[in-house]
């Protein structure tokens, strides 16, 4: 976890001083960090599964380097069935592989054993609508040499409350709530800078849940402008829907979110 930065401002202060003083900073044990974000997409009949289960450890202020947390097992249950499917690790403390194939209405369980604990989360996946069309368009906000617009136009899923994502590559995510727009057909535009005749951008749009819908505002308000998105460690860590069975006060940061998404692909004029 981030430490205070008050005793940095205390050692700024005494920088002075002829004598070097040697503060020690706080620190606190790690917790786990648990990014598991799964889409499906129906891919014309021929269905895909992707995504990862990600698992670190929280960090102290001034390490650079997130650590993976390594030695885990992670399983996904079909809830319907009770069928099992063991994740395999691709890199250290990342599972790409293994996934079930996913379906709507029902209830999947994700099962991460690290260091003696288990945690565990149980969601379903969420729909979402397909990206009606993705152009470029010539406006500009504040530079016009400097910004490209892309023109987005979907059509909200009708008769009730849905939330989305929406990301554009390059760590940049929005959340949109349809409560002022249910069932409409909805156009905005969203202004890259600095990219170049030529780069092909993803415009990815998942369907969410109220929940996470908050814990990604949360998490974007945290990562402010130090980069990375919300699905890198924050400044301030966010607790999300996954619960340690084993030492519930030993929670772990991070989500577990099913999504079905929509892709497009935008090259550059």
């Amino acid at each position: 976890m981030k430490n205070s930065i008050y005793p940095l401002l205390l050692l700024f202060l005494l920088a002075s001083c002829e004598e070097v003083i040697d503060i020690e900073l706080p620190t606190s044990e790690p917790r786990l960090v648990i990014d598991a974000i799964i889409g499906y997409n129906q891919n014309n009949g021929d269905p895909i599964t992707i995504g990862q289960v990600k698992l670190t450890l929280t960090a102290p202020f001034l390490q650079d380097e997130i650590p993976p947390a390594e030695n885990a097992t992670v399983t996904i249950i079909d809830e319907e069935n009770g069928q099992s499917f063991p994740l395999v690790e691709s890199d250290p403390g990342v599972f790409q592989n293994g996934f079930p194939d996913l379906e709507f209405d029902r209830e999947y369980t994700l099962i991460v054993n690290y260091d003696g604990e288990t945690y565990t989360a149980t969601q379903q996946l969420i729909p979402a609508p397909v990206i009606s069309s993705a152009v470029q368009g010539d406006g500009f906000l504040f530079d016009e040499e400097e910004e490209t617009e892309v023109v987005i136009t979907f059509t909200d899923t009708p008769n009730e409350r849905n939330y989305y994502l929406f990301s554009f590559g390059f760590d940049n995510f929005l959340v949109v709530d349809d409560e002022f727009f249910e069932g409409s057909d909805i156009t905005f535009s969203y202004f890259y800078e600095d990219v170049e005749p030529g780069d092909l951008l993803t415009i990815t749009l998942l369907g969410i849940d109220k929940n996470f819908a908050d814990y990604v505002d949360l998490a974007l308000v945290q990562s402010g402008e130090s980069g990375g998105g919300p699905f890198a460690t924050p400044p301030a860590t966010v607790k999300g829907n996954i619960l340690n069975t084993t030492t519930p006060e030993n929670f772990p940061f991070g989500y577990f979110n099913l999504s079905e998404f929509d892709t497009e692909l935008l090259t550059v004029e």
